[in-house]
C-alpha cells in the first residue's frame, strides 16, 4: 500500500501506534504539529482519514479505521500489529528466561528482533514522531539485551562480540550493553579487551556526566580484574538436563491387560517418535470404542524406558457427555506440580503457564499422553518446545490443526482386523471349557445347539457382530468369562437383537453396536451391580475409591466389595491405578442414562446427597490435622456415611485431598446445584486448612466462587463473612492487594452484622497482616491490637497466637526489638497450648531473627535449631528452608564451612518449590566466594535476610 503524502503517512502510524484506542482531533493536532497547527488543521485530519480509508480498502481492508463520538480508532486484531507480536515474544522470553529455559527465551527474542526492519518510523517528521522513535528505540535495545544475557548463559560468547562491539559503539553510556560485553569478553580469553571496554566506559561517564559507573559495573569490573572463577560459565549447567525436584513423574495409567494385535500401529508410533527434528507428536483418531487409549498406553508402557525424565498423562474429557472438556490452564496445573513446581508459582496466564511448562521440559525426555482431546486450541498450550519429548495425542477428531500447522504424524485407527479381533477372543476365552465353541451341554449328544456352527464360526460371528471393536470385544469377552452357561453363539445372537438402551448415536452402525454390547452387559449384572453401575455417573472426578462406591450405596465397604468386583470382571470399570477406579466416558454416558431413566428422583437425590455428606465429613475429620483451628457450628449433614476414612497423620491426611481434588471441587457444585447451599459452603471453608498448605490457588479461588454463592443463597451473613475471608487470603496470596482489602473489608463488616466478635477479630488480623506485608506498619498495627483488644479473641491460645506472630513481625520491621520479642514469646506460649506447631514455627523464625540483629548468635541458633525440628516434623518445606536459612546465618561468623552447607540446603528447597528466594540464595552464595571481611559478611547477610522478609 503506497500513501503519497507525508502528512497522511505520519497520520496513519500516529493511529498505528495507538492501535484499538480512541484518539481524538485535538490529540491528533497536538501530535502532528505540536501545538502550531494551522487554522486549516480539522479539515486536514478529515481529508486525511477519508484518504486512508480508501487506500485500505484498496487492501482489502474496509471498516479499519472508525469514527467514534470521541474521535477516530484504528481497529486491529492481535495478531495484525507487529508492535503487539513482538511484545508478547518478549514477555514469554521473559517467562521462558525466569523459568531455567534460556534457549526457548533466545528463541522467543530472535523472533521478536526479526519483526524489525531498519528505522522506526525513519520518514515520519510529525512533532509526535521523535519521542515515539525513541520509545521504539527502547524497547528494541531491551530485547536485544534480554537476547544477549539468555545467549551469555547459554555460552554463545564468542559469537556474540561483533555484535555487542557494534551496539556499544552506538550506545557508549549503556552500562548493561557495556558489561555484557565486557563478560563476552572475558569468557572468551580476552581479558585485555574486556578491561579496555571497562576504562572507555569509566573515561566517558567521567568525561560526559561526571558520574562513577554503577555497582554492577564496578562489580563486574573488578570480578575480571581478579580473575574470579565466578564468571565462568558452568557448562554442565547450561547443558545437563534439568531434574525434577520431586522425582521423574509417572502418571501413566494401568497397561490393558492382554492386549493384542495392532502390530502395525505400534510400529507406525515407534517409527514417528524416532524422528529428528520437531518435536515428535501423533495423533491418534479413531471411533468411539476402537480402542485409542488403550494403543497409546500400551505404546507408552512398552517405551517408557526411553523417557528416564517421566511420563505424563492427562485425560482431557473431550468428549464427556457429564463433564466440559478440561481446560488447558488446568491441564498445565497438574502438569507443572508433577514436575515440582509449587502450587503458587504457576501463572494464572495460560500462554504464561505454557512458557514456564516448556522451560520445565527443556532438555528432558519426557513423554506426554493426551488422552480425548477436543480440538487444537485444547492442545497447543500442552505442547512441549523440546525434541526430546514426545507426545500422543488421542482424538475422535480430526484435529487437522494439529496436523497443519504443528507438524503432528497422524495415525487413523480403523476396527481391529477380522484375525486380530478373532485373537483377541480366543485369548480372553481360553480357560473356558468348550474352548470357544458353541455348545454348554456336558452330555455326549452331538446335536444340542445350531448344527451348522462350529467354535471357530460363533467366534468369528461374535466378532463381526461387535464390528470389531476392542471396547465391544472385551466386554463380550468378560460376560462370557462371567456367565460360563452362556454360549458363544447366544450370546452372539442377542446382539442381532440390538438394544433399546443404547444410547449412543444410532446413525452410527459401530456406535449401535457398542451401545447394544452395554446394554446385554448391563442386564447381565446382579441386581447390587446394576444399582452400583448406575451411581458411578455422580462423582464429578476422573476415578473413585472403593469407599466412595460404598458412601454411594449406603452401605460399609464390606458390602459394596461384591458388585464392585463384578464390575470389575465383566470391565464396566477398570483400576487404572492401585485402589482407584475409572469407567470408560462412553459407559459413563450409559450410565447416566440407566441412572435417570432407572432410578426414581428421590433415589437419585438421596445418592447425591450421601456423595456429598462423604467427602465434607472426611474434610471436616482431617481438618484437626491439617490445621488446629476449625469452623464452630453444627455440621449440616443428612446422610452420615457409614463407612468414614480416618487418617493417622498430616502426611496421608494431605495425600488424599491431592488425590481426590477434583472430586472435592465437584461435589461443592453438586451441593450447589442441588440447593443444599449450607453444606456447600461448608465444604469449601473446610478445605481452608488444605489449600493454605498446598498453595493452589486457582483451585480454590473456583471453589470459593461456588461457596460464595451458596453462601449469599443461604442468606448466612456467618457464612458469608466466612468466604469474604477466605476470598481476601487467595488475593493477597497471589499478590492482587487492592482485591485482597476489599475482601477483608467486606468480611469484617459482615462479621460484625452477624454479631460474631470473634471472627470481626481473626479477620482484623488478616487485614492487618495485609498493611505489614505493604509496608504500612502503623496501620497494621492498629488492625492487630483492634483484634487483640476483643477477648473472645485474644484470651483465645487457640486464636491468638497468630495475632502476636503478625505483630511481633512488624515490631521487628519498626526495630522495636524489645517489644517484637515479647510478644513473639507470647505467641509461642500460646501456639504450645494449642499445639499449634505452625505459630511455633513462625514464632522461631521471628525471634531467630532479633537475636541476630542484636548480635545474638547462640540465641539465634537455639531458635532456628528450634524452628527446623517442629518444620521436619509437620513436613513442612517452605518453613524448613526458612530454618536453614537462620541457622546458616547464626552459624556464619564461626563456622562459614557448615553454614555453606545449609544455605545450599535451603537453596535446593526453595529451588524444588519454584519459590524466589530460590534466585536470592543462589546469588548470596556466589557472594559468599569473594567475601571475606566477617564484619562485611554480616552486614551484607542482615541486608539479604531483611530482602527475604519482604519476598517471603
Amino acid at each position: 500500500m503506497s500513501i503519497a503524502q507525508p502528512r497522511h503517512r505520519a497520520f496513519l502510524a500516529y493511529l498505528l501506534l495507538n492501535a484499538n484506542r480512541v484518539v481524538t482531533p485535538d490529540q491528533v493536532m497536538e501530535a502532528m504539529w505540536g501545538g502550531a497547527e494551522p487554522t486549516s488543521a480539522r479539515s486536514q485530519i478529515h481529508v486525511a482519514v477519508s484518504v486512508l480509508r480508501r487506500a485500505l480498502r484498496e487492501q482489502g481492508l474496509s471498516g479499519v479505521i472508525v469514527t467514534t463520538p470521541g474521535g477516530y480508532r484504528l481497529t486491529l486484531a492481535g495478531d495484525e500489529l507487529d508492535a503487539d507480536i513482538f511484545d508478547r515474544h518478549v514477555e514469554a522470553a521473559r517467562v521462558s528466561a525466569r523459568g531455567g529455559d534460556h534457549e526457548e527465551a533466545a528463541h522467543r527474542l530472535r523472533a521478536a528482533l526479526r519483526l524489525w526492519r531498519g528505522q522506526a518510523l525513519a520518514d515520519i517528521t510529525a512533532a509526535y514522531a521523535q519521542p515515539a522513535r525513541q520509545q521504539l528505540h527502547e524497547r528494541r535495545l531491551a530485547a536485544q539485551e534480554l537476547l544477549f544475557d539468555a545467549e551469555l548463559t547459554l555460552g554463545h560468547h564468542d559469537t556474540l562480540i561483533p555484535e555487542l562491539g557494534r551496539l556499544v559503539e552506538e550506545h557508549p553510556l549503556r552500562e548493561r550493553l557495556t558489561c555484557q560485553l565486557m563478560l563476552a569478553q572475558h569468557r572468551a580469553g580476552l581479558h585485555t579487551d574486556a578491561l579496555r571496554t571497562a576504562r572507555r566506559m569509566r573515561d566517558l561517564l567521567a568525561e560526559e556526566l561526571g558520574l562513577d559507573p554503577g555497582a554492577r559495573f564496578s562489580e563486574l569490573e573488578k570480578a575480571i580484574l581478579n580473575a574470579d572463577p565466578a564468571l565462568n560459565l558452568d557448562l554442565a549447567a547450561v547443558t545437563a538436563p534439568a531434574s525434577s525436584a520431586k522425582g521423574a513423574p509417572a502418571q501413566l495409567p494401568f497397561d490393558v491387560q492382554g492386549f493384542s494385535g495392532r502390530e502395525r500401529e505400534l510400529g507406525e508410533l515407534t517409527k514417528i517418535a524416532d524422528a529428528s527434528g520437531r518435536p515428535p507428536a501423533v495423533l491418534v483418531i479413531g471411533t468411539a470404542g476402537v480402542g485409542k487409549t488403550a494403543l497409546a498406553v500400551h505404546w507408552a508402557h512398552r517405551n517408557r524406558d526411553r523417557f528416564p525424565d517421566g511420563q505424563l498423562y492427562v485425560n482431557l474429557r473431550g468428549f464427556d457427555a457429564d463433564r466440559a472438556p478440561m481446560e488447558p490452564s488446568d491441564a498445565l496445573r497438574r502438569f507443572l506440580r508433577s514436575l515440582g513446581v509449587d502450587s503458587a508459582a504457576v501463572p494464572e496466564d495460560v500462554d504464561e503457564a505454557a512458557a514456564l511448562f516448556r522451560s520445565h521440559l527443556s532438555r528432558r525426555r519426557v513423554l506426554i499422553v493426551l488422552d480425548n482431546a477436543r480440538s487444537a486450541d485444547q492442545l497447543r498450550p500442552l505442547l512441549p518446545g523440546s525434541a526430546s519429548c514426545a507426545v500422543l495425542v488421542t482424538s475422535r477428531n480430526q484435529l487437522r490443526g494439529l496436523v497443519i500447522h504443528e507438524g503432528a504424524g497422524l495415525l487413523q485407527l480403523d476396527p481391529l482386523t477380522e484375525a486380530e479381533a478373532n485373537d483377541l477372543l480366543y485369548a480372553a476365552l481360553a480357560d473356558r471349557a468348550d474352548g470357544g465353541g458353541d455348545s454348554g451341554d456336558s452330555g455326549d449328544s452331538g446335536d444340542s445347539g445350531d448344527s451348522g456352527d462350529s467354535g471357530d464360526t460363533a467366534v468369528g460371528q461374535l466378532a463381526r457382530q461387535c464390528a470389531y471393536l476392542p471396547l465391544a470385544l472385551r466386554l463380550a469377552a468378560a460376560q462370557l468369562a462371567y456367565h460360563r452357561h452362556l454360549t458363544v453363539a447366544d450370546y452372539a445372537r442377542q446382539l442381532t437383537v440390538g438394544d433399546a438402551l443404547s444410547v449412543l448415536d444410532e446413525s452410527s452402525d459401530l456406535n449401535g453396536v457398542v451401545g447394544s454390547t452395554f446394554g446385554l452387559s448391563y442386564r447381565a449384572l446382579t441386581p447390587a451391580a446394576q444399582r452400583l453401575f448406575r451411581l458411578l455417573s455422580l462423582p464429578p472426578g476422573q476415578d473413585f475409591t472403593p469407599v466412595v462406591a460404598a458412601a454411594l450405596l449406603g452401605v460399609t465397604l464390606v458390602e459394596a466389595r461384591r458388585p464392585l468386583e463384578e464390575l470389575c470382571t465383566v470391565h464396566l470399570i477398570s483400576e487404572h491405578r492401585p485402589g482407584r477406579y475409572v469407567m470408560h466416558d462412553l459407559l459413563r454416558s450409559y450410565a447416566t442414562t440407566t441412572f435417570v431413566n432407572n432410578e426414581p428422583e428421590p433415589g437419585r437425590n438421596a445418592a447425591a446427597r450421601r456423595l456429598v455428606d462423604f467427602y465434607a465429613e472426611t474434610v471436616f475429620e482431617a481438618y484437626s490435622l491439617l490445621q488446629p483451628r476449625r469452623v464452630e457450628g453444627a455440621r449440616d449433614v443428612m446422610y452420615p456415611p457409614l463407612e468414614s476414612l480416618r487418617f493417622t497423620d498430616r502426611a496421608s491426611a494431605l495425600a488424599w485431598h491431592d488425590q481426590e481434588r477434583e472430586n472435592l471441587a465437584g461435589v461443592i457444585d453438586i451441593a450447589a446445584k442441588h440447593a443444599w447451599h449450607r453444606c456447600a459452603w461448608q465444604l469449601t471453608n473446610d478445605l481452608f486448612a488444605y489449600f493454605i498448605i498446598r498453595r493452589r490457588w486457582p483451585d480454590w479461588l473456583a471453589a470459593l466462587r461456588i461457596g460464595a454463592f451458596s453462601a449469599e443463597r443461604s442468606g448466612d451473613l456467618e457464612a458469608m463473612a466466612y468466604m469474604e475471608n477466605a476470598l481476601g487470603v487467595v488475593h493477597k496470596q497471589i499478590g492482587k492487594y487492592d482485591a485482597a482489602r476489599a475482601h477483608y473489608g467486606r468480611a469484617i463488616e459482615l462479621a460484625a452484622a452477624a454479631g460474631r466478635s470473634r471472627m470481626v477479630a481473626s479477620f482484623n488480623v488478616n487485614i492487618g497482616g495485609l498493611y505489614i506485608n505493604e509496608g504500612e506498619l502503623e496501620a497494621g498495627v492498629r488492625h492487630l491490637q483492634t483484634a487483640l483488644a476483643i477477648p473472645e479473641y485474644g484470651q483465645n491460645p487457640q486464636y491468638a497466637a497468630t495475632a502476636y506472630v503478625n505483630l511481633g513481625c512488624a515490631l521487628i520491621e519498626m526495630e522495636k526489638y524489645t517489644d517484637a520479642a515479647e510478644v513473639l514469646h507470647r505467641a509461642l506460649e500460646f501456639a504450645g497450648i494449642v499445639n499449634d506447631v505452625q505459630q511455633a514455627c513462625y514464632s522461631h523464625h521471628n525471634l531467630a531473627e532479633i537475636a541476630l540483629r542484636q548480635g545474638d548468635r547462640g540465641t539465634s541458633r537455639q531458635h532456628a535449631e528450634s524452628q527446623l525440628r517442629l518444620s521436619q516434623e509437620i513436613g513442612d518445606p517452605l518453613r524448613t528452608a526458612g530454618a536453614l536459612d537462620s541457622l546458616a546465618s547464626a552459624l556464619a561468623q564461626d563456622d562459614l564451612a557448615a553454614a555453606r552447607t545449609h544455605w545450599r540446603a535451603a537453596h535446593k528447597i526453595y529451588q524444588d518449590l519454584d519459590h524466589r528466594l530460590a534466585t536470592v540464595l543462589e546469588e548470596w552464595l556466589r557472594t559468599l566466594d569473594v567475601m571475606s571481611d566477617p564484619a562485611e559478611l554480616a552486614g551484607a547477610d542482615e541486608a539479604r535476610r531483611r530482602l527475604c522478609r519482604r519476598l517471603i
